[in-house]
Protein backbone atom coordinates (compact mmCIF):
# COMPACT_ATOMS: atom_id res chain seq x y z
CA UNK A 1 0.00 0.00 0.00
CA UNK A 2 1.47 3.34 -1.06
CA UNK A 3 1.95 5.89 1.68
CA UNK A 4 0.13 9.18 1.27
CA UNK A 5 2.19 12.33 1.07
CA UNK A 6 1.88 14.35 4.25
CA UNK A 7 2.88 17.95 4.98
CA UNK A 8 3.96 18.71 8.54
CA UNK A 9 3.80 22.12 10.18
CA UNK A 10 7.04 23.67 11.45
CA UNK A 11 5.96 22.86 15.01
CA UNK A 12 5.35 19.20 14.13
CA UNK A 13 8.71 18.99 12.33
CA UNK A 14 10.43 20.40 15.42
CA UNK A 15 8.80 17.75 17.60
CA UNK A 16 10.09 15.05 15.22
CA UNK A 17 13.60 16.56 15.34
CA UNK A 18 13.60 16.54 19.13
CA UNK A 19 12.51 12.91 19.20
CA UNK A 20 15.28 12.00 16.75
CA UNK A 21 17.81 13.85 18.91
CA UNK A 22 16.50 11.96 21.95
CA UNK A 23 17.44 8.69 20.25
CA UNK A 24 14.23 7.53 18.57
CA UNK A 25 14.73 5.70 15.27
CA UNK A 26 13.78 7.03 11.86
CA UNK A 27 11.85 3.86 10.97
CA UNK A 28 9.73 3.98 14.14
CA UNK A 29 8.75 7.62 13.56
CA UNK A 30 7.95 6.98 9.90
CA UNK A 31 5.66 4.13 10.92
CA UNK A 32 3.95 6.23 13.59
CA UNK A 33 3.24 9.13 11.22
CA UNK A 34 2.48 6.88 8.22
CA UNK A 35 5.12 8.46 5.99
CA UNK A 36 8.13 7.22 4.09
CA UNK A 37 11.38 7.09 6.08
CA UNK A 38 12.93 9.49 3.56
CA UNK A 39 10.45 12.17 4.75
CA UNK A 40 11.79 11.86 8.29
CA UNK A 41 15.35 11.87 6.93
CA UNK A 42 14.66 15.11 5.01
CA UNK A 43 13.28 16.75 8.15
CA UNK A 44 16.45 15.74 10.02
CA UNK A 45 18.64 17.05 7.20
CA UNK A 46 16.91 20.46 7.31
CA UNK A 47 16.79 20.70 11.11
CA UNK A 48 18.79 23.95 11.35
CA UNK A 49 16.43 25.79 8.98
CA UNK A 50 13.42 24.33 10.79
CA UNK A 51 14.81 25.29 14.18
CA UNK A 52 15.38 28.87 12.96
CA UNK A 53 11.77 29.09 11.75
CA UNK A 54 10.48 27.63 15.02
CA UNK A 55 12.47 30.14 17.07
CA UNK A 56 11.12 32.93 14.86
CA UNK A 57 7.58 31.96 15.93
CA UNK A 58 6.71 30.33 12.60
CA UNK A 59 4.77 27.37 14.00
CA UNK A 60 1.68 26.51 11.95
CA UNK A 61 3.00 27.03 8.42
CA UNK A 62 3.56 23.91 6.32
CA UNK A 63 5.40 25.58 3.46
CA UNK A 64 7.54 28.66 4.01
CA UNK A 65 8.79 30.54 1.00
CA UNK A 66 12.31 31.83 1.62
CA UNK A 67 12.93 35.54 1.28
CA UNK A 68 14.84 36.76 -1.76
CA UNK A 69 16.34 39.48 0.41
CA UNK A 70 17.50 37.67 3.53
CA UNK A 71 19.27 40.64 5.13
CA UNK A 72 16.26 42.92 4.74
CA UNK A 73 13.98 40.19 6.06
CA UNK A 74 16.12 39.65 9.18
CA UNK A 75 16.50 43.38 9.86
CA UNK A 76 12.81 44.13 9.41
CA UNK A 77 11.79 41.29 11.73
CA UNK A 78 14.22 42.44 14.44
CA UNK A 79 12.91 45.99 14.10
CA UNK A 80 9.33 44.69 14.22
CA UNK A 81 10.03 42.82 17.49
CA UNK A 82 11.72 45.90 18.93
CA UNK A 83 8.65 48.04 18.21
CA UNK A 84 6.25 45.39 19.45
CA UNK A 85 8.12 45.14 22.77
CA UNK A 86 7.41 48.87 23.19
CA UNK A 87 3.70 48.34 22.49
CA UNK A 88 3.80 50.29 19.19
CA UNK A 89 1.16 49.45 16.56
CA UNK A 90 2.46 48.82 13.02
CA UNK A 91 0.77 48.57 9.62
CA UNK A 92 1.70 47.37 6.14
CA UNK A 93 2.77 50.75 4.65
CA UNK A 94 5.03 51.44 7.64
CA UNK A 95 6.67 48.02 7.27
CA UNK A 96 7.17 48.69 3.55
CA UNK A 97 8.83 52.00 4.29
CA UNK A 98 11.16 50.43 6.85
CA UNK A 99 12.02 47.52 4.50
CA UNK A 100 13.11 50.03 1.83
CA UNK A 101 15.16 51.85 4.48
CA UNK A 102 17.05 48.67 5.42
CA UNK A 103 17.60 47.80 1.75
CA UNK A 104 19.41 51.12 1.34
CA UNK A 105 21.48 50.45 4.49
CA UNK A 106 22.59 47.12 3.02
CA UNK A 107 23.28 48.84 -0.33
CA UNK A 108 20.78 46.63 -2.15
CA UNK A 109 19.85 48.12 -5.52
CA UNK A 110 16.58 47.74 -7.43
CA UNK A 111 14.59 46.76 -4.35
CA UNK A 112 11.22 48.36 -3.91
CA UNK A 113 9.14 46.70 -1.22
CA UNK A 114 5.66 45.76 -2.41
CA UNK A 115 2.53 44.87 -0.53
CA UNK A 116 2.87 41.22 -1.61
CA UNK A 117 6.44 41.11 -0.20
CA UNK A 118 5.09 42.34 3.16
CA UNK A 119 2.30 39.73 2.99
CA UNK A 120 4.86 36.96 2.52
CA UNK A 121 6.98 38.51 5.30
CA UNK A 122 4.02 38.25 7.68
CA UNK A 123 3.43 34.61 6.73
CA UNK A 124 7.12 33.74 7.19
CA UNK A 125 7.13 35.17 10.71
CA UNK A 126 3.58 34.27 11.73
CA UNK A 127 2.56 37.92 12.15
CA UNK A 128 -1.17 38.44 12.47
CA UNK A 129 -2.83 41.62 11.23
CA UNK A 130 -4.30 43.97 13.83
CA UNK A 131 -3.14 46.01 16.76
CA UNK A 132 0.11 45.29 18.53
CA UNK A 133 -0.15 42.58 21.19
CA UNK A 134 0.43 43.55 24.79
CA UNK A 135 0.88 39.94 25.88
CA UNK A 136 3.61 39.67 28.53
CA UNK A 137 4.58 43.31 28.25
CA UNK A 138 6.97 44.40 31.05
CA UNK A 139 5.36 45.81 34.15
CA UNK A 140 5.12 49.57 34.40
CA UNK A 141 7.76 51.30 36.49
CA UNK A 142 7.01 51.03 40.16
CA UNK A 143 8.66 50.87 43.53
CA UNK A 144 10.15 47.46 44.45
CA UNK A 145 8.09 47.22 47.63
CA UNK A 146 4.91 48.12 45.73
CA UNK A 147 5.62 45.47 43.10
CA UNK A 148 6.34 42.82 45.76
CA UNK A 149 3.21 43.53 47.79
CA UNK A 150 0.65 44.40 45.10
CA UNK A 151 1.69 42.63 41.89
CA UNK A 152 3.90 39.68 42.77
CA UNK A 153 1.41 37.74 45.00
CA UNK A 154 -1.12 37.52 42.15
CA UNK A 155 1.55 36.42 39.67
CA UNK A 156 2.92 33.62 41.82
CA UNK A 157 -0.25 32.28 43.46
CA UNK A 158 -0.60 29.31 41.07
CA UNK A 159 3.04 28.19 41.31
CA UNK A 160 5.04 26.37 43.97
CA UNK A 161 8.61 27.36 44.86
CA UNK A 162 9.87 24.48 42.71
CA UNK A 163 8.10 25.94 39.66
CA UNK A 164 9.25 29.57 39.98
CA UNK A 165 12.53 30.27 38.14
CA UNK A 166 14.74 33.30 37.66
CA UNK A 167 17.23 33.81 34.83
CA UNK A 168 19.87 36.48 34.36
CA UNK A 169 22.99 37.21 32.30
CA UNK A 170 26.43 38.39 33.33
CA UNK A 171 29.60 39.17 31.40
CA UNK A 172 32.90 37.46 32.26
CA UNK A 173 36.46 38.25 31.22
CA UNK A 174 37.53 34.64 31.44
CA UNK A 175 41.28 35.25 30.94
CA UNK A 176 41.57 38.20 33.34
CA UNK A 177 44.24 37.68 36.01
CA UNK A 178 44.26 39.37 39.47
CA UNK A 179 47.19 41.65 38.61
CA UNK A 180 45.14 43.32 35.83
CA UNK A 181 42.32 44.34 38.20
CA UNK A 182 43.37 47.97 38.66
CA UNK A 183 43.47 48.52 34.88
CA UNK A 184 39.96 47.15 34.45
CA UNK A 185 37.85 49.41 36.67
CA UNK A 186 34.91 50.82 34.74
CA UNK A 187 35.67 48.77 31.61
CA UNK A 188 32.55 48.26 29.46
CA UNK A 189 34.26 46.06 26.84
CA UNK A 190 32.14 47.28 23.94
CA UNK A 191 34.82 46.34 21.41
CA UNK A 192 38.52 46.09 20.78
CA UNK A 193 41.01 43.32 21.59
CA UNK A 194 39.69 42.79 25.11
CA UNK A 195 36.24 41.84 23.81
CA UNK A 196 37.76 38.66 22.34
CA UNK A 197 38.49 37.46 25.89
CA UNK A 198 34.95 37.88 27.18
CA UNK A 199 31.92 35.64 27.29
CA UNK A 200 28.34 36.11 28.46
CA UNK A 201 26.67 33.62 30.80
CA UNK A 202 22.97 32.95 31.28
CA UNK A 203 22.11 31.36 34.63
CA UNK A 204 18.68 30.05 35.64
CA UNK A 205 17.48 28.23 38.77
CA UNK A 206 14.27 27.72 40.72
CA UNK A 207 13.23 29.36 44.00
CA UNK A 208 13.79 26.25 46.12
CA UNK A 209 17.29 25.82 44.68
CA UNK A 210 16.54 22.22 43.73
CA UNK A 211 16.86 22.67 39.97
CA UNK A 212 19.51 24.53 37.98
CA UNK A 213 19.27 24.81 34.20
CA UNK A 214 22.35 23.96 32.17
CA UNK A 215 24.50 27.08 31.79
CA UNK A 216 24.31 28.98 28.52
CA UNK A 217 27.61 30.45 27.30
CA UNK A 218 27.94 32.99 24.48
CA UNK A 219 31.41 33.47 22.97
CA UNK A 220 32.88 35.32 20.02
CA UNK A 221 33.95 32.30 17.98
CA UNK A 222 31.66 29.83 16.21
CA UNK A 223 34.27 27.07 16.38
CA UNK A 224 36.88 27.73 19.07
CA UNK A 225 40.08 25.79 18.50
CA UNK A 226 39.89 24.29 21.97
CA UNK A 227 36.59 22.56 21.04
CA UNK A 228 38.49 20.31 18.64
CA UNK A 229 38.05 16.63 19.63
CA UNK A 230 35.40 17.56 22.22
CA UNK A 231 32.41 15.23 21.87
CA UNK A 232 30.03 16.93 24.31
CA UNK A 233 30.01 20.30 26.08
CA UNK A 234 28.45 20.49 29.57
CA UNK A 235 26.85 23.84 28.64
CA UNK A 236 24.80 25.32 25.81
CA UNK A 237 27.00 27.38 23.47
CA UNK A 238 26.21 30.21 21.03
CA UNK A 239 28.40 32.84 19.40
CA UNK A 240 28.39 36.30 17.83
CA UNK A 241 31.02 38.98 17.26
CA UNK A 242 30.34 40.78 20.55
CA UNK A 243 29.64 37.67 22.69
CA UNK A 244 26.33 39.34 23.64
CA UNK A 245 22.94 37.96 24.42
CA UNK A 246 20.53 38.64 21.55
CA UNK A 247 16.78 38.31 21.24
CA UNK A 248 17.29 35.39 18.82
CA UNK A 249 19.50 33.45 21.25
CA UNK A 250 17.18 34.15 24.18
CA UNK A 251 14.09 33.16 22.19
CA UNK A 252 15.75 29.91 21.09
CA UNK A 253 16.72 29.11 24.69
CA UNK A 254 13.20 29.77 26.01
CA UNK A 255 11.44 27.85 23.22
CA UNK A 256 13.70 24.80 23.69
CA UNK A 257 12.93 24.83 27.42
CA UNK A 258 9.19 25.25 26.72
CA UNK A 259 9.29 22.19 24.45
CA UNK A 260 10.97 20.12 27.20
CA UNK A 261 8.34 21.20 29.71
CA UNK A 262 5.54 20.44 27.27
CA UNK A 263 6.76 16.86 26.90
CA UNK A 264 6.81 16.51 30.71
CA UNK A 265 3.43 18.26 31.07
CA UNK A 266 5.00 20.77 33.47
CA UNK A 267 4.35 24.51 33.71
CA UNK A 268 6.63 27.13 35.26
CA UNK A 269 6.90 30.87 35.85
CA UNK A 270 10.14 32.49 34.65
CA UNK A 271 11.36 35.86 36.00
CA UNK A 272 13.59 37.90 33.70
CA UNK A 273 14.89 41.46 33.52
CA UNK A 274 13.39 43.94 31.10
CA UNK A 275 16.25 44.39 28.61
CA UNK A 276 16.53 44.67 24.79
CA UNK A 277 17.66 41.03 24.47
CA UNK A 278 14.50 39.74 26.20
CA UNK A 279 11.65 40.10 23.69
CA UNK A 280 8.01 39.18 24.09
CA UNK A 281 7.71 35.50 23.08
CA UNK A 282 4.27 34.44 21.92
CA UNK A 283 2.71 30.98 21.96
CA UNK A 284 4.56 29.70 25.02
CA UNK A 285 2.40 26.89 26.33
CA UNK A 286 4.34 25.90 29.44
CA UNK A 287 6.34 28.98 30.46
CA UNK A 288 4.83 32.18 31.82
CA UNK A 289 7.35 34.99 31.29
CA UNK A 290 7.30 37.70 33.94
CA UNK A 291 9.36 40.85 33.38
CA UNK A 292 10.76 42.44 36.51
CA UNK A 293 10.02 46.18 36.84
CA UNK A 294 12.17 48.08 34.32
CA UNK A 295 13.33 50.79 36.73
CA UNK A 296 17.09 50.45 37.10
CA UNK A 297 17.02 51.03 40.85
CA UNK A 298 14.74 48.03 41.44
CA UNK A 299 16.21 45.53 39.00
CA UNK A 300 19.19 44.39 41.11
CA UNK A 301 17.08 44.29 44.27
CA UNK A 302 14.40 42.00 42.82
CA UNK A 303 16.68 39.80 40.66
CA UNK A 304 17.75 36.77 42.80
CA UNK A 305 20.80 36.09 40.62
CA UNK A 306 22.13 39.55 41.56
CA UNK A 307 21.74 38.80 45.27
CA UNK A 308 24.69 36.42 45.48
CA UNK A 309 24.40 33.68 42.84
CA UNK A 310 26.51 35.48 40.22
CA UNK A 311 28.99 36.61 42.86
CA UNK A 312 29.50 33.05 44.16
CA UNK A 313 29.88 31.62 40.63
CA UNK A 314 32.50 34.23 39.68
CA UNK A 315 34.31 33.81 42.99
CA UNK A 316 34.52 30.01 42.60
CA UNK A 317 35.57 30.36 38.96
CA UNK A 318 38.36 32.78 39.79
CA UNK A 319 39.61 30.61 42.63
CA UNK A 320 39.91 27.72 40.16
CA UNK A 321 41.51 30.07 37.60
CA UNK A 322 44.19 31.17 40.09
CA UNK A 323 44.97 27.54 40.94
CA UNK A 324 45.20 26.64 37.24
CA UNK A 325 47.53 29.57 36.53
CA UNK A 326 49.81 28.60 39.43
CA UNK A 327 49.80 24.94 38.32
CA UNK A 328 50.54 25.83 34.69
CA UNK A 329 53.37 28.16 35.66
CA UNK A 330 54.97 25.47 37.83
CA UNK A 331 54.79 22.91 35.01
CA UNK A 332 55.48 25.10 31.99
CA UNK A 333 58.54 26.74 30.45
CA UNK A 334 56.56 29.84 29.49
CA UNK A 335 55.77 31.32 32.92
CA UNK A 336 54.65 34.72 31.62
CA UNK A 337 51.54 33.67 29.75
CA UNK A 338 48.65 31.82 31.40
CA UNK A 339 47.09 29.70 28.67
CA UNK A 340 43.35 29.78 29.43
CA UNK A 341 41.14 28.57 26.60
CA UNK A 342 37.40 29.06 26.39
CA UNK A 343 37.05 25.29 26.98
CA UNK A 344 39.03 25.67 30.24
CA UNK A 345 36.67 28.49 31.21
CA UNK A 346 33.55 26.47 30.38
CA UNK A 347 34.70 23.45 32.40
CA UNK A 348 35.58 25.60 35.43
CA UNK A 349 32.30 27.54 35.19
CA UNK A 350 30.29 24.35 34.96
CA UNK A 351 32.13 23.03 38.03
CA UNK A 352 31.31 26.26 39.92
CA UNK A 353 27.64 25.99 38.85
CA UNK A 354 27.41 22.34 39.95
CA UNK A 355 29.02 23.18 43.32
CA UNK A 356 26.52 25.98 44.03
CA UNK A 357 24.32 24.72 46.86
CA UNK A 358 20.49 24.75 46.82
CA UNK A 359 20.62 26.65 50.12
CA UNK A 360 22.56 29.51 48.53
CA UNK A 361 20.08 29.84 45.67
CA UNK A 362 17.09 29.72 48.05
CA UNK A 363 18.68 32.41 50.25
CA UNK A 364 19.21 34.65 47.22
CA UNK A 365 15.49 34.37 46.39
CA UNK A 366 14.68 35.30 50.00
CA UNK A 367 17.18 38.15 49.81
CA UNK A 368 15.28 39.53 46.81
CA UNK A 369 12.01 39.40 48.75
CA UNK A 370 10.36 37.02 46.27
CA UNK A 371 10.04 34.05 48.64
CA UNK A 372 6.85 33.94 50.72
CA UNK A 373 8.63 33.44 54.03
CA UNK A 374 10.84 36.49 53.87
CA UNK A 375 8.90 39.58 52.85
CA UNK A 376 9.42 41.18 56.28
CA UNK A 377 12.94 39.90 57.11
CA UNK A 378 15.73 42.52 56.72
CA UNK A 379 17.82 41.56 53.70
CA UNK A 380 21.12 42.30 55.45
CA UNK A 381 20.42 39.51 57.97
CA UNK A 382 20.76 36.74 55.37
CA UNK A 383 24.22 35.15 55.13
CA UNK A 384 25.46 33.07 52.21
CA UNK A 385 27.93 30.38 53.29
CA UNK A 386 29.29 29.80 49.75
CA UNK A 387 30.35 33.45 49.48
CA UNK A 388 33.88 33.25 50.94
CA UNK A 389 35.98 36.34 50.07
CA UNK A 390 38.85 35.60 47.72
CA UNK A 391 41.37 37.10 50.12
CA UNK A 392 40.20 34.80 52.96
CA UNK A 393 40.40 31.79 50.64
CA UNK A 394 43.92 32.71 49.45
CA UNK A 395 45.13 33.19 53.03
CA UNK A 396 43.70 29.82 54.10
CA UNK A 397 45.55 28.06 51.26
CA UNK A 398 48.71 30.14 51.89
CA UNK A 399 48.66 31.49 48.36
CA UNK A 400 50.89 34.55 48.08
CA UNK A 401 49.84 37.06 45.41
CA UNK A 402 51.58 40.40 44.67
CA UNK A 403 48.40 42.45 45.27
CA UNK A 404 46.52 43.71 48.30
CA UNK A 405 43.55 41.94 49.90
CA UNK A 406 41.28 44.80 48.82
CA UNK A 407 42.27 44.47 45.15
CA UNK A 408 41.93 40.69 45.32
CA UNK A 409 38.35 40.96 46.60
CA UNK A 410 37.52 43.54 43.89
CA UNK A 411 38.83 41.04 41.31
CA UNK A 412 35.79 38.78 41.80
CA UNK A 413 33.25 41.25 40.41
CA UNK A 414 35.55 43.49 38.37
CA UNK A 415 33.66 42.68 35.14
CA UNK A 416 30.14 43.11 36.49
CA UNK A 417 29.79 46.30 34.45
CA UNK A 418 30.27 44.51 31.13
CA UNK A 419 27.44 45.02 28.65
CA UNK A 420 25.49 41.81 28.07
CA UNK A 421 23.51 43.03 25.06
CA UNK A 422 23.44 45.87 22.55
CA UNK A 423 21.20 48.91 22.77
CA UNK A 424 18.25 48.62 20.36
CA UNK A 425 18.68 50.82 17.32
CA UNK A 426 18.39 50.57 13.56
CA UNK A 427 22.15 51.07 13.17
CA UNK A 428 22.89 48.20 15.56
CA UNK A 429 20.46 45.92 13.74
CA UNK A 430 22.28 46.52 10.45
CA UNK A 431 25.73 46.19 12.01
CA UNK A 432 24.93 42.92 13.80
CA UNK A 433 23.46 41.32 10.67
CA UNK A 434 26.54 42.30 8.62
CA UNK A 435 28.80 40.89 11.34
CA UNK A 436 26.85 37.64 11.57
CA UNK A 437 27.03 37.15 7.79
CA UNK A 438 30.81 37.04 8.09
CA UNK A 439 32.45 33.96 9.57
CA UNK A 440 33.80 34.84 13.01
CA UNK A 441 37.53 34.55 13.72
CA UNK A 442 38.21 31.10 15.12
CA UNK A 443 41.89 31.78 15.87
CA UNK A 444 41.45 33.93 18.98
CA UNK A 445 43.03 31.31 21.21
CA UNK A 446 46.72 30.55 21.36
CA UNK A 447 47.82 28.91 18.10
CA UNK A 448 50.73 27.11 19.79
CA UNK A 449 48.45 25.18 22.16
CA UNK A 450 48.57 21.41 21.66
CA UNK A 451 45.02 20.30 20.83
CA UNK A 452 45.89 16.67 20.08
CA UNK A 453 43.57 14.31 21.92
CA UNK A 454 45.40 12.07 24.44
CA UNK A 455 45.82 8.45 23.37
CA UNK A 456 43.92 5.67 25.12
CA UNK A 457 47.17 4.48 26.67
CA UNK A 458 47.97 7.95 28.06
CA UNK A 459 44.43 8.30 29.44
CA UNK A 460 44.68 4.82 31.07
CA UNK A 461 47.96 5.65 32.81
CA UNK A 462 46.65 9.04 34.00
CA UNK A 463 43.41 7.51 35.30
CA UNK A 464 45.33 4.85 37.25
CA UNK A 465 47.51 7.48 38.93
CA UNK A 466 44.56 9.78 39.67
CA UNK A 467 42.53 6.89 41.09
CA UNK A 468 45.32 5.96 43.51
CA UNK A 469 45.62 9.61 44.57
CA UNK A 470 41.88 10.05 45.20
CA UNK A 471 41.56 6.83 47.20
CA UNK A 472 44.65 7.72 49.26
CA UNK A 473 43.76 11.31 50.11
CA UNK A 474 39.97 11.76 49.85
CA UNK A 475 37.26 10.57 52.23
CA UNK A 476 34.35 11.83 50.13
CA UNK A 477 32.31 8.74 49.22
CA UNK A 478 30.70 10.32 46.12
CA UNK A 479 34.08 11.49 44.80
CA UNK A 480 35.78 8.11 45.31
CA UNK A 481 32.86 6.29 43.67
CA UNK A 482 32.95 8.67 40.67
CA UNK A 483 36.71 8.17 40.36
CA UNK A 484 36.32 4.38 40.41
CA UNK A 485 33.66 4.60 37.70
CA UNK A 486 35.84 6.88 35.56
CA UNK A 487 38.82 4.56 35.97
CA UNK A 488 36.74 1.55 34.94
CA UNK A 489 35.43 3.35 31.83
CA UNK A 490 38.96 4.31 30.73
CA UNK A 491 40.21 0.78 31.50
CA UNK A 492 37.50 -0.68 29.26
CA UNK A 493 38.51 1.68 26.45
CA UNK A 494 42.13 0.63 26.94
CA UNK A 495 41.49 -3.12 26.72
CA UNK A 496 39.07 -2.75 23.80
CA UNK A 497 41.73 -0.82 21.87
CA UNK A 498 44.35 -3.45 22.75
CA UNK A 499 42.07 -6.28 21.60
CA UNK A 500 41.31 -4.46 18.35
CA UNK A 501 45.03 -3.93 17.72
CA UNK A 502 45.81 -7.61 18.34
CA UNK A 503 42.99 -8.73 16.05
CA UNK A 504 44.27 -6.41 13.34
CA UNK A 505 47.76 -7.95 13.57
CA UNK A 506 46.34 -11.50 13.42
CA UNK A 507 44.22 -10.63 10.38
CA UNK A 508 47.21 -9.03 8.63
CA UNK A 509 49.35 -12.13 9.36
CA UNK A 510 46.74 -14.55 8.01
CA UNK A 511 46.18 -12.52 4.85
CA UNK A 512 49.88 -12.36 4.08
Amino acid sequence: MALKRKCFTVEEKMQIIRRLEAGERNVALAKEFCVCHTTIATIKKNKEQIRALFNSNVLKSKRVRASTQDQVDKALFQWFKMQRSRGISLNGPLLQQKANFFAKQFKIKDFNCSGSWISRFKVRHNILSGTASTESLPEKKCDAKEWLTQIWPALRKDYSDDDIFSANETGLLYKLTPDKTLNMKGEKCAGGELSKERITLLLAANMSGTLKRKLLVIGTSKRPRSFKNVQLLPVGYYSNRQAWMTSEIFTSWVRDWNAELKQREKKILLLIDDCPAHPIISYLTNITLVFLPPSTNTKSILQPMDQGVIRVIKSTYRKNLILKIISDMENSIDENYPKISILDAILMLNDAWQQLSPETIAKCFRQSGLAKTNLDVPRDDIEIEDDIPLSVWATALRIQLPISKEVLDEYVLIDNGLAICGEPSEDNIVKNILDDDQDSDDSVEDQSEDLTAPSVSEAFQAAEVLSRFVHSHCSDEILTHSMTRLNNVVRNYFYISKTAAKQSKITEYLVN
